[in-house]
């Protein structure tokens, strides 16, 4: 009984290593013949729409993630931009002002005489802002002003006296501040006037009946140098006496001031 057990046991080893061996002559076979490329071809063809549909998903999660990653941010990049635009827009309006104020300064020296010494002074408040028919310039004790200094505005146009003096400013009274009056000279007549101020820009002056007093015609301070403190706009009255009464304005429109330039000597 147990000599047959072990017969079988020796049949079915020999039996196994047969199949094994004839396995592995096969698979030589098939690997010298070539006959496993035909094979690998096959298994591409079949395992092909497997691999094509794990790329579509594995591209797609990807390609998900991607635009959530885009959306949660293009909000953020989008007001970078947006800031980084304003940001230039406002450094060209400030490139553009700086310009025209640079152009400015250049054409104000341009006109200054050579034979006086002048300070540039930016305005800081208007009449519309300050005293009536004053206004108060940038520059004070901190520049050596000491008071009484003749302001000018642009095409050589004198306007008015520094009145008072403080650390980093000064008020500037206008020739044209009511009741105000300035000595002038009617131009090519060599007539002494008085003009008298009335507030916002305009004068008044009383001469002879036989002087000249056409519109437009110009009013100078004394001195060599035709500084132009008014011109005539007409006549007010005319008396039957020997004087009539003129009224005059500034050749300079204040409120469109940004600098004055103040003559130091």
């Amino acid at each position: 009984m147990i000599h047959q057990l072990r017969d079988k046991k020796q049949i079915a080893r020999r039996k196994s290593l047969i199949r094994n061996a004839i396995i592995i002559g096969v698979f030589i076979i098939l690997s010298v013949s070539g006959a496993l490329g035909w094979s690998g071809k096959i298994f591409s063809f079949i395992g092909r729409p497997f691999w094509q549909a794990e790329n579509i998903v594995v591209n797609g999660v990807s390609n998900s993630s991607y635009m959530v990653r885009t959306k949660s941010s293009v909000y953020r990049e989008n007001e970078s931009l947006k800031k980084e635009n304003e940001s230039l827009r406002l450094s060209m309006i400030d490139y553009q002002i700086l310009k025209k104020e640079n152009e400015t300064l250049k054409e104000l020296l341009g006109r200054l005489p050579e034979n006086h010494t002048f300070t540039l002074a930016n305005i800081l408040a208007k009449p519309n802002r300050s005293l009536y028919d004053t206004i108060i310039i940038d520059i004070g004790n901190d520049l050596g002003l000491i008071g009484s200094e003749q302001v000018f505005a642009g095409n050589n146009s004198p306007i008015g006296q520094i009145s008072a003096v403080y650390s980093k400013s000064s008020l500037v009274m206008l020739y044209s501040n009511p009741g105000q009056i300035t000595e002038a000279v009617l131009d090519n007549s060599n007539a002494t006037v008085e003009l008298v101020g009335r507030g916002g820009g305009n004068f008044e002056m009383t001469i002879p009946n036989d002087l000249p007093s056409d519109v437009g015609m110009m009013v100078v301070l004394p001195g060599s140098n035709r500084e132009i403190v008014a011109i005539i706009d007409g006549v007010i009255s005319r008396p039957t006496g020997p004087l009539k009464k003129v009224i005059l304005r500034s050749p300079v429109n204040i409120q469109s001031l940004k600098w004055v330039e103040v003559k130091r000597d």
